[in-house]
């Protein structure tokens, strides 16, 4: 049932999907914006700058490296920077959608939306960083902590299939702490924002309790519609054909259109899988946000009825 009204709730609240979806797509596009002068400079309207039309290019990309040393790097590093910024923006956005589900009855409002986004936005950030610091306690541990001692202790076994075992034991761990962690968190916003609450630590714990006094139907509700979203780039990688993409160009009348055609279209099909993932992102929101309010009022329902006919209802 969470399920089902949580596909419900994310097509009402297409609006806010929208907004991640450009928002994300602007910061992907500013990031872009110093490879793309990089690559200019290099190829202008060159034989090479036709032949990455028709696919990447190894030998363009070592000349590249050695005609301008430290570009790849400083590329790096803008790619880095954007990818951190967009974690506390799609944070600070999410107060918004939640309040979206909120707020469901009532037409959508873009000034409606930001106010509650800045209404949440501190308690939400807070929150986040409480994330990262579990995200860091996982790597510290399972990522260098675990595979340290795995290496330290299986460096002169003779067998690699049982190294190469423990090893993928240590990174399915890992995964599924993140995952946990992640749960965690989004059950914390959905508190956060239907109670009302102030405290990140509180709203944490309370989430973290809540997730494990019911852990098969909160996984749920929170796998379902993220494996999904992940399924959609398989689904992506399946249908596009590659070996057509591949195929050198061939003269005719066409051919220069080939190139450019061939990118916008790949370009449209991306887009429209990353915002089938950001659908499908607010979707497992939409079902932590029925999941969890119905328990919440089940549970007060059944505060109410155990209170015996004329006595004082507790505190």
């Amino acid at each position: 049932m969470a399920l089902k009204e949580g596909f419900r709730m994310s097509q009402r609240a297409r609006p806010a999907v929208w907004i991640l979806f450009l928002t994300n797509l602007g910061l992907a596009a500013l990031a872009a914006i110093p490879i793309y002068r990089g690559i200019l400079r290099s190829t202008g309207h060159s034989l090479m700058g036709e032949r990455l039309w028709a696919g990447f290019q190894v030998d363009w990309l070592i000349d590249f490296q050695f005609a301008s040393v430290g570009s790849l790097d400083r590329y790096a590093a803008v790619i880095a920077l954007f990818g951190l910024l967009s974690i506390p923006i799609n944070t600070i956005l999410s107060g918004g959608v939640l309040c979206c589900f909120r707020e469901s009855q009532l037409p959508f409002s873009l000034s409606a939306f930001f106010q509650n986004t800045g209404r949440y936005a501190g308690r939400l950030i807070r929150l986040m960083i409480l994330g990262l610091f579990c995200y860091w306690i996982l790597f510290r541990t399972l990522n260098q902590g675990l595979n340290k001692l795995i290496s330290d202790n299986t460096h002169d076994w003779q067998s690699d299939r049982t190294v190469f075992a423990l090893q993928a034991a240590a990174y399915l761990l890992l995964f599924l702490g993140l995952a946990s962690v992640n749960l965690v968190i989004d059950y914390a916003r959905v508190k956060l924002v239907l109670e009302d609450a102030t405290s990140a630590a509180g709203a944490f714990l309370s989430s973290l309790a809540f997730a494990i006094s019911r852990f098969r139907r909160a996984v749920t509700v929170y796998a379902i519609p993220s494996v999904c979203g992940v399924a959609l780039l398989g689904i992506y990688w399946l249908v596009v054909p590659w070996s057509v993409i591949n195929t050198p160009l061939v003269e005719g009348s066409w051919a220069p259109y080939r190139g450019p055609l061939t990118v916008a279209l790949l370009f449209l099909g991306q887009q429209v899988v990353m915002y089938g993932r950001y659908w499908f992102r607010v979707a497992t929101w939409g079902g932590e946000w029925s999941y969890y309010s119905g328990v919440r009022q089940g549970r007060h329902s059944g505060r109410e009825e155990s209170v015996a006919p004329g006595a004082p209802a507790p505190e």
